[in-house]
């Protein structure tokens, strides 16, 4: 499977395709400067030492890829979105990672989905997953992610994709309308950390076997 992290660049973006690639996964950084991209791609080697990980202009990035994760701000959404859009493999899954700080009606989710072609289908996930828990690549997280999405069949595929990831559960958190509610979990994580002083306060969703997670998930 090849995957692009769009915003790879950034910290989630860039804790993502790292533990990605480091799982053995392929995976192309995605940004507005081919440079950025390029030199995300070469930290990610440094610290691996060998690794499938490339870096390339966005519209670039996604070409071929069959999993593509907007790590992006929202603010960003409508530019790269459109950008892309062109280049996306015909089916493939786009993954939002995306998060607005203010509610806008619907999620960002349903607003990338709007933005892309009708064919592409839209799951979310890694809301409630800090950058600086992700980047430490040696710890397991012990977190949960919920994967929002509308076909049960995307959501199963991104979940196994996110399963590579140690200590990571993916929770099947309904259709992709209730990724407003991972956005908000987000928000309030946000100030969590401020208030106590960290910066890696996650959600683990207890009374939750993990042998029933995993069976959600064919696995």
């Amino acid at each position: 499977m090849r995957v692009s992290v769009l915003g790879g660049t950034g910290g989630l973006g860039f804790a993502v395709a790292l533990r990605l690639a480091k799982a053995g996964v392929e995976v192309v950084i995605g940004s507005r400067q081919a440079e950025k991209a390029v030199k995300a791609a070469t930290q990610i080697l440094t610290i691996l030492g060998d690794a499938r990980v490339y870096g390339r202009v966005n519209h670039e990035a996604v070409e071929g890829c069959d999993v593509v994760f907007f790590t992006i701000p929202y603010e960003a959404v409508d530019e790269i979105a459109r950008s892309v859009a062109p280049s996306l493999q015909q089916g493939c899954l786009a993954v939002s990672c995306i998060v607005s700080m203010s509610e806008n009606g619907v999620s960002s989710a349903e607003f990338l989905a709007s933005r892309l072609p009708s064919w592409a289908r839209v799951v979310a996930a890694l809301h409630t997953v800090s950058a600086s828990a992700l980047i430490d690549v040696d710890k397991p997280l012990n977190m949960d992610t919920f994967i929002f999405g509308d076909n049960s069949e995307d959501k199963k595929t991104v979940a196994r994709l996110l399963s590579v990831v140690e200590g990571l559960r993916p929770v099947d958190g309904g259709p992709l309308k209730n990724s407003r509610y991972g956005e908000a979990f987000t928000r309030f994580l946000m100030g969590v950390n401020k208030r106590y002083g960290v910066g890696n306060a996650g959600i683990r969703v207890t009374g939750l076997a993990d042998e029933a997670v995993w069976k959600r998930w064919g696995r």
